[in-house]
């Protein structure tokens, strides 16, 4: 009988650590999206819209994604209050931010890094830097999309032979 309860407790721990990973996938790929999707908007107001970058940040405090929300939103009371570099603010808010989610470092870098590239002094060149951020994030984007369905296979299959190995081996 306990035995029985055992070999249930390790697939079922094996499955659910399974899951958690197919989870962080899907994370990752819901963070790349909605970080192309930011990068589009911002790309759109300074090239279109003609919108300084503090100004472009108030804009984002309404977007769709409640934990990007939060840190457009603190970064714009931050630089309010401080009178803070809003540059400096962006990097540290979304580096601390972006440290938690799973994503990988160069994403991570090149969101977080996303002030260094506006040094151009016309909209245009601005806007084509951030494109170019834009570009790498949609690749990286397509690649998760286009690799996730294989990697879920692998990872619940592991998961599972895993269970089944220590299973066996506990015995």
């Amino acid at each position: 009988m306990y035995k029985a309860i055992g070999i249930i407790c390790i697939l079922a721990g094996c499955f659910g650590w399974g899951n958690g990973k197919i989870k962080q996938e899907r994370d990752r790929i819901r963070h790349l999206r909605t970080m192309c999707r930011i990068l589009e908007r911002i790309r759109a107001e300074i090239g279109y819209g003609k919108h300084t970058f503090p100004e472009i940040c108030l804009m984002l405090t309404e977007i769709n994604s409640e934990c990007y929300q939060k840190c457009f939103r603190r970064i714009c009371e931050e630089s309010a209050k401080s009178g803070s570099a809003l540059p400096l603010l962006w990097k540290a808010e979304f580096e601390a931010f972006l440290k938690k989610q799973p994503i990988q470092a160069d994403e991570r870098e090149v969101f977080a890094g996303l002030p260094d590239r506006l040094g151009f002094q016309e909209e245009t060149g601005q806007a084509g830097s951030i494109g170019q951020a834009e570009a790498f994030l949609s690749q990286r984007t397509r690649q998760a999309e286009e690799n996730c369905e294989n990697r879920t296979k692998m990872i619940r299959s592991v998961s599972i032979l895993a269970g089944l190995l220590l299973t066996i081996w506990l015995l």
